[in-house]
């Protein structure tokens, strides 16, 4: 996620750790402008939670964030108040989000598309308005809501920032013109370009003589993001498809001389040896990994958290501190306990190998791509370590 925090020193300033999570939960495609403040006259100025700007599928998503005292009891679409299970009523955050997207689509009409996506109907941009209220649990009842959508969850949230499509994209394709964009949408919104930000959004100087211009059949950047995103998914298929454990097979049956007695185990006394035998058969840095994966991922209702818990537990396994984790075997194993419409792709967003490195990252875990095998990440060796 790129982050365009206000410059408004007046302005409330969004919480850090939040901001962190959603660096976790979204790649650089996303623009993200926090404590925004509208101005599109004769619309009254509004001040906006979050707009996050989806570069790649060219859409915006409006959040308004509320926390509430207590429990929301009862979610109701416009035109009434919504309940806390104190007793208490509040004003409907749903009603103030849609006041919010009226200045926020009139100042896109005004500033932006007519500058820099003039082949867009400025009648066609579609906003989509959205509420984060944490207090909003699986008791609350909700009624069917007209417009938008309220999220719990900042992992919800991030599913629609992600997902969200329109019939007609609001995108730019050249690195130069995106430089643009986001200086605009900055201004517009009265927040700031970081230098970090700044890095990530400048193309690469060209060195050399100056490239003939390309033909318009070329393939756009938006296309070229999808095809990495769709190979990246075929990856993750054929490593389920090539890593599944295969049937152990089943030895032909050895007569055992008459004389000889088959040894009959003992109730309460340890079974050592057949233990052992157990542990022969299958190879030890597979068989710990797909410990720690059936161990913390559970077959229905797997979550991201579930899957960076596996993941954190291997990386810090004895048994695998000499082979490392593999990433495509740890995710084929993570795809085969996924049940229903849950995809690997949507609980680790962003890309899997770069989604542990953030995890490891955010849990204060050294970790990095192993030199010879880029598909390793194994925790760096430090002083203290032998």
């Amino acid at each position: 996620m790129l982050h365009f925090p206000s410059k408004n020193t007046a302005a409330h300033t969004a919480d850090p750790t939040d901001v962190t999570r959603l660096h976790q939960l979204l790649g650089h495609h996303i623009w993200a402008f926090s404590n925004c403040r509208v101005d599109a006259p004769p619309v009254r100025v509004q001040e906006v939670d979050w707009l996050f700007y989806n570069s790649l599928n060219g859409t915006f998503i409006l959040s308004e964030w509320k926390r509430f005292p207590a429990q929301v009891s009862q979610v109701r679409d416009v035109g009434e108040p919504w309940g806390l299970a104190n007793g208490a009523s509040v004003a409907n955050p749903l009603e103030q989000v849609a006041r919010q997207l009226d200045a926020v689509r009139r100042a896109l009409r005004l500033s932006v598309v007519g500058k820099h996506l003039p082949a867009v109907d400025q009648h066609a941009i579609n906003v989509y308005q959205s509420v984060y209220c944490p207090q909003v649990t699986e008791a609350t009842r909700q009624e069917r809501l007209r417009y938008g959508t309220v999220h719990a969850t900042l992992d919800e949230l991030a599913r629609t920032v992600e997902r969200r499509a329109v019939t007609a994209p609001l995108v730019v394709v050249s690195g130069i013109a995106q430089v643009a964009l986001a200086d605009a949408l900055a201004e517009l919104f009265r927040c700031s370009v970081g230098t970090a930000v700044r890095r990530k959004l400048d193309p690469p100087v060209a060195v050399g003589p100056p490239a003939l211009p390309e033909p318009a059949a070329a393939a756009p950047r938006t296309r070229v993001a999808a095809i990495h995103r769709e190979l990246a998914a075929l990856h993750l298929e054929l490593a389920s498809l090539v890593d599944a454990p295969a049937p152990a097979p089943v030895p032909a049956p050895v007569p055992a001389p008459a004389q000889v007695p088959v040894p009959v185990p003992v109730p309460g006394t340890p079974a050592k040896k057949a233990l052992a035998a157990q542990a022969k058969k299958s190879p030890p840095v597979a068989g710990h990994l797909q410990h720690h994966v059936m161990k913390h991922v559970p077959s229905a209702r797997a979550g991201s958290d579930h899957v960076r818990v596996a993941f954190l537990a291997a990386l810090q396994d004895g048994q695998l501190r000499k082979s490392g984790v593999h990433v495509g075997e740890f995710g084929a194993l993570v795809g085969q306990r996924l049940e229903g419409s849950v995809k690997l792709a949507s609980l680790t967003p962003g890309g899997l190998k770069k989604w542990c490195l953030t995890q490891a990252e955010a849990a204060g875990i050294p970790a990095e791509p192993d030199a010879t095998h880029p598909s390793v990440v194994r925790l760096v060796r430090t002083a203290g370590q032998r």
